[in-house]
């Protein structure tokens, strides 16, 4: 065999060569190089020829030989060539109709998913960064000694308000700011409102649209401005500006009309609140407090700064202060005041105590961030098949091209050309399906208020410029490159062949299902999980009960004995805090041990007006004296978490006292069912007050008797807040939640198994294509359908029992760990979710390669192959 056929120059120094050397000379240089190669290799071995070849190709490295910039005279139209580039693009996408929705489709549906959770982190992080004056507002703040070291303080001394207009120059405006939860009455209804107490100032350092009214409204004390949410809630269609509203704070009632109401808020302001009160109005204003404790008396305190003020010269006055304070309350000595910019409060916040912002939702943000990252990796692996497919019939013009001149740098332009214009039409469409299905379905379950603002939102254009640029390189790059490395003889000669067997596609399928299999395990569990808490018996009945909260001590007695005279109610029992909602822990001792417990105080009669089901030994009877003083009831977590049986002999200490355990309870649910049942006693009481009553109502009629209880309610505390509820809605809000992160990862789920099957449907489509000759030649000399659709689906049966590997692994450890994180009580990763998953995912590969084999089987081998 002649040796030239079978050893060749090595790759590497040649593509040096090819890379450094001048065009006008590489043809001689590299002739010669090769002639030389071939020459050492017949006389010295294939070794010394590699070796000797590489030496050459360093020396021919020289100034002459090196490819230098071309002249300056050569100038091109780059406009009129990324014009071109546009032009022939968007006829291939016209060619292509249907390939082509189906790429802007999946990158789309990805957009949409993204553009909700930056959406979603944008509301928590770039609080307030539309306000007008935010790079001149400040809050102030003080450093002391914490518990664990230097630690700054969100709040300060309201008395240092008095001091800034004469420490601090350049000062134009301040504000106090203190939040509370009064109780808003308004024709006889009662509601928790989210106040903020504020200066007038506030109004001028912060920008808020008015819907009614005007902002100056809060320069007169008795009038307040609400949300537009509020004021709908209140007066409906009804005009609000001079209406009478009242709050009642510390059991003091006041008197507002209303002066202003804002126009709706688009979840990026930095506060939070219902309705803004002049600060002269809250409960202890009126109260001279002594020196030490008014120093003692902490709230937010911002200021606002003349434009271009040097922040340093405010450091003597704030020095003037921390001496002020430091000699009035030495035992709380500040370490030093300082200022903590407006536009840094949210990126501070967890270094800042009793700051204005406490809580980022980390967990929703890395869920909805791991779910459009998941998303957009799917429909990123999706293009970048179907590009190829795509590609495959343009490879004669990719040839024509290079033959005529055109270098792999400029076919690869064009292609991230016509790449950019489908990703910019993704992005159109992605932003069009988030404004009208993704974020409205997304503010329904999350009760948010989430809009996509691109005419007063400059961040979200930074985003989307920056996933425009994203998507169109990581998509693109790779079909561009792998595209434009074949060679034009191969390509010309029609003996170029891609994608029947690329390892990369089949890779990207693979990692495409798995990441399938695992959002349909997860949101199919998810989903289970819910069906079956919502169907779990919580340990008691919950039917037929309305609980009222009791507000204060005096209106015990004359609230229960009045709901006691109502005609539907069969029986009443108090307690302290009532079953579904949270219950105080209590430290027992028994035999010298310490134990953390859940401790309900409530009457005699509780437990049996709640049917809680009886394991051993008996219920309270309301006529011991032992029974109401001495005695306890226990749940079976009790006994086990003690590791004792009933009956139990000893007796258990609570608070100094000894009880002795009369009866066990069967474990029943308190809170929801994210938490474990924990250890439980009830203690009875005598005839007391409590928090809580709880109504048995006759059979039938709790729902339709809440009017009436509500009614009675208000006749005895006209001025109180009514939070009365259903014993069979204490777990309503939990439920929702829960069902609003179902609902997330099922559409989840559904969008990943539509981009799985688009990518599926290019790749097949892709092997077909290119392997349809070979198919009519079997189908010629006989082969029947079963031997080719066993031809066409062999491979993609095997992807999918990989991907069956390989997501179903990864579905039991990490959806698990998910379901455990989330709930105490689940369904774990069982038989119907990952039967499900693999089972929706075998007939996705069923039905994308049946409709293929159905193309070959209606193929006409004669028309097909006459060109042979």
């Amino acid at each position: 065999m002649d040796t030239k056929l079978k050893h060749h120059p090595p790759k590497w120094p040649d593509r040096f060569l090819e890379f450094y050397c001048n065009p006008s000379r590489l043809e001689q240089i590299q002739g010669d190089a090769y002639e030389l190669f071939y020459m050492n290799l017949e006389e010295r071995g294939v070794g010394y020829a590699r070796f000797r070849f590489f030496i050459h190709v360093l020396s021919f490295f020289r100034w002459g030989n090196i490819r230098r910039t071309r002249p300056s005279y050569q100038t091109y139209n780059h406009g009129a060539m990324f014009k071109n580039y546009m032009k022939i693009g968007w006829r291939n996408l016209l060619k292509q109709k249907g390939t082509t929705f189906i790429s802007i489709f999946g990158l789309a549906a990805a957009v949409g998913c993204c553009l909700v959770a930056y959406l979603f982190i944008e509301q928590v992080w770039f609080k307030g960064m539309h306000q007008e004056n935010k790079d001149e507002i400040y809050q102030i703040t003080y450093t002391a000694e914490g518990e664990n070291g230097k630690t700054t303080f969100g709040t300060i001394a309201e008395p240092i308000s008095e001091m800034i207009s004469e420490a601090l120059p350049n000062v134009k405006a301040q504000t106090r700011i203190q939040i509370d939860l009064p109780i808003l009455i308004h024709k006889n209804e009662s509601y928790f409102q989210r106040a903020q107490y504020v200066d007038p100032g506030y109004m001028e350092m912060f920008t808020y649209s008015m819907l009614y009214g005007y902002p100056g409204a809060l320069n007169e004390p008795e009038q307040v401005i609400l949300t537009e949410e509020l004021s709908e809630k209140l007066f409906g269609d009804t005009h609000p500006i001079g209406q009478e509203i009242a709050l009642v704070s510390n059991g003091e009632e006041k008197i507002f009309k209303v002066g202003g109401v804002f126009k709706e808020f688009n979840d990026m302001e930095m506060f939070n609140f219902d309705l803004l009160v002049n600060i002269s109005n809250r409960s202890n204003a009126e109260l001279t407090l002594p020196l030490k404790d008014a120093w003692k008396s902490e709230l937010w305190t911002f200021i606002q700064v003349e434009n271009g003020t040097d922040l340093g010269d405010l450091n003597a006055g704030f020095a003037e202060m921390v001496k002020t304070q430091n000699k009035i309350d030495p035992e709380n000595p500040y370490l030093s005041i300082q200022l903590e910019s407006f536009n840094d409060l949210v990126k501070n916040s967890e270094n800042i105590e009793r700051g204005v912002v406490s809580f980022l939702a980390v967990a929703p943000q890395l869920l909805l961030a791991a779910i459009g990252t998941f998303i957009l990796i799917l429909a990123v692996f999706n293009y970048i098949n179907i590009s190829i497919l795509m590609a495959f019939r343009r490879l004669k013009e990719i040839g024509v091209r290079k033959v005529i001149g055109s270098n792999k740098g400029q076919l690869i332009a064009q292609f991230l050309s016509e790449n950019l214009m489908v990703c910019f039409m993704a992005i159109v469409l992605g932003c069009l399906l988030a404004a009208f299905i993704f974020v409205p379905g997304f503010n329904d379950i999350a009760s948010k208020n989430l809009k996509i603002d691109l005419f007063n939102d400059a961040y979200i254009w930074l985003f989307l410029g920056a996933m425009l640029l994203f998507i169109t390189l990581v998509s693109g790059l790779y079909p561009a490159i792998y595209i434009t490395s074949f060679k034009p003889i191969n390509i010309l000669k029609g003996n170029q062949q891609i994608g029947s067997k690329s390892l990369l596609t089949s890779v990207l399928l693979t990692f495409q299902f798995t990441l399938a299999i695992i959002s349909i395990v997860a949101g199919v569990a998810f989903v289970q999980t819910n069906y079956i808490n919502s169907n779990r018996d919580w340990g008691y009945t919950s039917a037929d009960k309305i609980i009222v909260n009791v507000p204060s001590s005096q209106d015990y007695i004359p609230l229960k004995n009045k709901l006691s005279a109502l005609a539907s109610v069969t029986e009443i029992s108090g307690s302290q805090d009532f079953v579904g909602n949270w219950i105080r822990e209590e430290e027992i001792v028994f035999q010298d041990e310490k134990y953390e417990i859940s401790l309900l105080n409530a009457e005699a009669t509780y437990p049996e007006l709640l049917d809680l089901k009886l394991k051993e030994g008996r219920m309270f009877n309301p006529e011991l004296i032992s029974d109401t003083q001495e005695s306890i009831l226990v749940n079976e977590a009790f006994l086990d978490r003690l590791g004792l049986s009933f009956p139990v002999d000893e007796k258990i200490t609570i608070d100094s006292a000894s009880y002795a355990v009369v009866g066990v309870v069967e474990d029943f649910h308190t809170v929801f069912f994210q938490m474990s049942i924990e250890p439980m006693a009830i203690r009875a009481s005598p005839d007391t007050t409590f928090n809580y009553l709880t109504l048995k109502m006759t059979p039938g009629t709790a729902a339709s008797s809440m009017q009436a209880v509500k009614k009675i309610w208000h006749e005895t505390i006209p001025r109180g807040l009514f939070t009365g509820k259903l014993q069979t809605e204490v777990f309503d809000h939990e439920f929702n939640d829960v069902k609003g992160v179902s609902n997330i990862l099922l559409f989840s789920a559904i969008l990943a198994v539509v981009l799985a099957a688009l990518g599926l449907f290019g790749l097949v489509s892709l092997n077909m294509n290119s392997r349809i000759k070979d198919f009519c030649v079997r189908k010629v000399f006989g082969a029947d359908l079963g031997d080719l659709s066993m031809k066409l689906a062999k491979r993609y049966l095997i992807i999918w029992g990989i991907a069956s590997l390989l997501g179903g692994g990864l579905s039991i450890v990490l959806v698990s760990t998910f379901l455990n994180s989330f709930f105490a009580f689940n369904s774990g990763v069982g038989v119907i979710p990952l039967g499900l998953g693999l089972l929706v995912l075998f007939l996705v590969i069923a039905g994308t390669v049946s409709s293929q084999i159905w193309k070959i089987v209606r193929a006409n081998p004669a028309s097909i192959l006459k060109a042979e």
